[in-house]
């Protein structure tokens, strides 16, 4: 009478096997890395793009309404002297240069319907609520340098104080009117991330002419991300990275 042959369980791989499934695994990650990677970075400009145009749309909407601009709109400082919040992304404090009210300049400001600003304290972020503050006619606002402006294709030749810009807060006044809250910025990485740095968008206003005379009304120019970026950009971007898949 025949036995039949004892045969031995196989608890796990050999190291060969473990070789290959690793090899395997390597491989899918080269594929799936940059995918994500392309995925987080599309998102990132079309929802700002879209944002973008969202925002303007509603300003736009809440003038023709109201016959006014929203009040109440963040100043980027702690105090009305220049100094900005700390929470500033870098490359919106490179496109920052300070604007210094006058009386013709607060008239052109209080005509538009912005006679009052948010000032947040110095390392709020995103969340905090700002303090609702008059302007005065020795005010100090953020404005954009020569050099943004000409980037942002607002100018050829940037012209110095011929804008001030404004975050669109949860203070302002375009909140439960034309917009139902103030959008927060989607961060494109974890160092933007909006509960450590001022995540909302911003609207540029201009305010003199081309010599530098104070309008009769302020008026709305374009709305910027809080990485001191504009429609286009946004839109360049996402463009770009379609094209590279």
């Amino acid at each position: 009478m025949n036995l039949p042959m004892k045969t031995k369980n196989r608890d796990g791989f050999t190291l060969v096997e473990l070789i290959v499934v690793l090899m395997i695994l390597i491989g899918l990650a080269a594929i799936l890395i940059p995918a994500v990677t392309d995925m987080v970075a599309r998102t990132n400009a079309s929802t700002s793009s879209s944002n973008i145009s969202e925002v303007a749309n509603s300003i736009q909407r809440y003038e023709a309404q109201f016959l006014f601009y929203p009040d109440n709109l963040d100043s980027l400082e702690t105090v009305l002297d220049g100094t900005a919040l700390n929470t500033l992304s870098a490359d919106l404090v490179t496109a920052l240069a300070d604007v210094t009210l006058d009386a013709d300049l607060l008239q052109t400001l209080t005509i538009a319907g912005i006679t009052s600003v948010g000032l947040h304290t110095v390392d709020d972020n995103t969340f905090q609520m700002a303090a609702a503050t008059p302007l005065l006619d020795t005010s100090v606002l953020k404005g954009l340098t020569a050099a943004a402006q000409v980037g942002l294709g607002l100018e050829t030749t940037g012209v110095a104080n011929k804008y001030i810009v404004l975050g669109i807060g949860a203070l302002s006044e375009l909140n439960g009117q034309t917009n139902l809250d103030a959008p927060v910025y989607f961060p494109e990485n974890g160092s933007l991330n909006p509960d450590k740095i001022y995540g909302r968008f911003i609207a540029v206003f201009q305010i003199t002419d081309d010599a530098g005379v104070a309008l009769n009304r302020a008026k709305l120019a374009t709305i910027i991300t809080p990485t001191a970026d504009g429609l286009s950009t946004g839109l360049g971007n996402y463009f770009e990275i379609v094209s590279n898949l």
